[in-house]
């Protein structure tokens, strides 16, 4: 399969600190950022506090599309535009996926898709502040029912200025249950259908380039974006366009590389864990290591 698709990183909130950025963009392990989503409450805040925790993206010097999340149109069109101004932003995604509960509560992220028209009305005022071109959606299935991507879905394809999809074949309320794995191909099929022209990255388990070539092969996706498996093999991304090292041989060289960026105690054991799993015996060397 000729490789002329996207792939993106996921944005994974509390994984993509600064310090893992700049471990991951000095190893050339991807060519664009997505970072995690930036919440916005009753007003807008200072540009120096919206870049505070994401600075290691925009020093990257790679294209960054900036995730943001809130239920105010106009306060996310306003964030949307300032920080577009800055240098390497190309894009602005809203998070209406976000599973977790604390976010859901407060009817934000995935929260949105319980009410799946009112979740692509909301998308779509706020994708009528922007620029043409520039607006994004990174969203689920549906919250509970994956059928209601029926609804939301050529809502937000047929309007014109959403450029992008970012598709998780889960519902929210299946979170990341691997017991879904059986209806990834189907749903994303049906998501790339519902979407007609605008391109739709597909999300969710997607470990490998040859699991990446099959379910785009099967689905018509225009790319994918891959997470949790990148934490278990930090060069994977590479693995699409060149050669990279093995998933063993590059755990070892990016928590080298975060060592020399100074990440210690709490912070570098919990990157171990996700490297490496908390059951390994690599896991507890870097516990004890740590802890002495």
């Amino acid at each position: 399969m000729k490789k002329d698709f996207e792939v993106w990183p996921g944005p994974m909130e509390g994984v993509g600190s600064n310090e893992f950025v700049r471990a991951a963009s000095a190893l050339h392990l991807t060519g664009v950022w997505m970072t995690p989503f930036i919440r916005l409450t009753q007003s807008v805040p200072t540009l120096k506090k919206m870049v505070n925790g994401i600075s290691a993206y925009l020093e990257s010097g790679l294209p960054v599309v900036v995730q943001l999340m809130g239920d105010d149109p106009e306060i996310l069109g306003r964030c949307g535009k300032m920080l577009l101004a800055l240098p390497n932003v190309t894009g602005i995604n809203l998070n209406m996926g976000c599973p977790s509960l604390r976010v859901v509560k407060h009817g934000a992220g995935g929260g949105w898709l319980k009410e799946p028209l009112r979740a692509a009305e909301f998308a779509l005022k706020v994708a009528e502040t922007l620029p043409e071109g520039v607006f994004s959606v990174k969203l689920r299935s549906g919250f509970d029912d994956p059928g209601d991507m029926e609804i939301f879905l050529p809502e937000l394809a047929n309007h014109g200025k959403v450029s992008k999809i970012f598709f998780h074949y889960r519902t929210v309320k299946e979170g990341y249950s691997f017991s879904t794995l059986p209806y990834r191909q189907e749903r994303i099929r049906r998501a790339v259908e519902l979407c007609g022209k605008v391109p739709l990255i597909a999300n969710g388990d997607i470990d490998s380039v040859e699991n990446a070539e099959d379910l785009l092969c099967r689905t018509g996706a225009a790319g994918v974006m891959i997470a949790r498996p990148w934490m278990r093999d930090p060069y994977l991304l590479r693995r699409f366009t060149g050669n990279a090292p093995d998933a063993a041989e590059g755990r070892e060289c990016f928590f080298a590389r975060l060592r020399e960026n100074g990440v210690s105690g709490g912070a570098l054991i919990e990157m171990a864990r996700m490297l490496w799993g908390s059951e390994s015996e690599r896991f507890r060397e870097v516990v004890r290591q740590e802890n002495a």
